[in-house]
């Protein structure tokens, strides 16, 4: 077990993320609409490898989230996200997550887009991951709020440059997951990722936990941090059993 692991005294696996060639013969392939619940999810609460591709993802947000190459129509995206003016004969606005369509489009737009969808993506075991020398893009933690506050802490205890070391960008649960750390990943300066602040997705996940997403450079930077951090200090076990 990770020293990390071990600190926070996760109750989930955190999960790797990765992309092969296709399908793994060992993985579970997600069918519901929502892929959250049988990709993410199952890994994190069983340890069961999960993987789709695009053949097996049904929700267009997951086509932009995990890297099939994008959503096909954003305008369409933008209106079903926002309040539409009166008279509109759009058949596709409602929910009301952004005064107007041009502001769902400026979040949206700022939402890089990976692949082609001749690929799949992977969730595994952080640790088996690892020992199979994985080409690791993003680590997921399912988490509390005091779990989540103290690896906010450990992401910011080497960081040279001024602001957050997290942040909470607006985004399908999908994209916070993967899209947008990844993204965060091709930065010197990256950014741990709070999701699972997607309304319809939450109901998939546990009410008092989020995931907390890093690029996997940034996750090693905090497993070799956590000993000399407050982590690794003799009263973070009072401190952690205080605030649960």
């Amino acid at each position: 077990m990770s020293r990390l692991t071990d600190a926070i005294k996760l109750s989930t696996r955190p999960v790797a993320i990765y992309r092969t060639d296709s399908i793994p013969a060992d993985a579970s392939v997600p069918s519901a609409h929502c892929s959250i619940p049988s990709l993410l999810m199952k890994c994190a609460r069983t340890g069961v490898k999960c993987a789709a591709d695009k053949e097996h993802v049904y929700c267009h947000g997951a086509l932009s989230g995990f890297g099939f190459g994008g959503i096909p129509d954003r305008e369409r995206s933008a209106c079903n996200l926002s309040v539409l003016p009166e008279g509109s004969d759009s058949k596709h606005g409602g929910k009301a997550h952004f005064m107007c369509p041009d502001i769902a489009r400026m979040q949206l737009d700022g939402i890089k887009d990976y692949g082609d969808g001749n690929d799949a993506i992977v969730f595994q075991d952080l640790e088996e991951a690892m020992a199979e020398g994985r080409d690791i893009e993003v680590v997921v933690f399912i988490a509390d709020p005091t779990r989540i506050s103290a690896l906010a802490l450990l992401a910011g205890f080497d960081k040279k440059t001024p602001g957050a070391a997290m942040i909470a960008p607006y985004g399908h649960a999908c994209q916070q997951v993967y899209a947008i750390p990844r993204a965060e990943g091709e930065s010197d300066d990256p950014h741990a990722v709070l999701g699972m602040t997607d309304l319809y997705a939450r109901r998939f996940i546990d009410h008092d936990k989020f995931t907390f997403s890093v690029p996997y450079k940034l996750y090693l930077r905090m497993e070799q941090n956590v000993d000399r951090s407050f982590l690794g200090k003799d009263s973070w076990p009072d401190t952690l059993g205080k605030c649960i």
